[in-house]
């Protein structure tokens, strides 16, 4: 099975220097819990309204200081018509849950999450990549 079967399509991204505040309002419109950051049209980081929360917001930042502050630079991504089982890998290997989805030419067109791959694949598969992530 192909990642483009089971994933998210369309995806939407925020800039490294777009407010806390924009963030979380597309956050909130789009009702996604977490978006990859770019920089110069390449992905450089993944939020979550988590990240925001915890990272910024707990601590005293202003709403209109930059995501850069709430990101995690971790961004792992797959190819469209990559092989779930590649994305399964990847997310028990590097511990996520969200992976961000691009074309041949590196474009986001989507994400998969293991809610994503929960609803696609044997439950027996799922249990292992989930105590995988949960490990650490």
């Amino acid at each position: 099975m192909l990642v483009s079967e089971i994933m998210h399509k369309g995806v939407s991204t925020v800039q490294i220097n777009d407010s806390l505040k924009r963030v979380a309002a597309l956050m909130k419109r789009e009702n996604v819990g977490a978006v990859p950051v770019y920089k110069n049209e390449r992905p450089v980081g993944f939020v979550t309204d988590r990240d925001i929360v915890i990272s910024c917001v707990a601590t005293g930042h202003s709403a209109e200081d930059p995501i850069s502050l709430a990101m995690k630079p971790d961004l792992f991504t797959v190819h469209e018509n990559d092989d779930i089982s590649l994305a399964k890998q990847i997310m028990k290997e590097k511990q996520i849950s969200r992976l961000l989805v691009v074309d041949k030419g590196e474009r986001p067109v989507g994400m998969l999450s293991l809610q994503d791959l929960s609803q696609n694949i044997h439950p027996d598969h799922l249990a292992e990549v989930l105590s995988e992530v949960k490990r650490h």
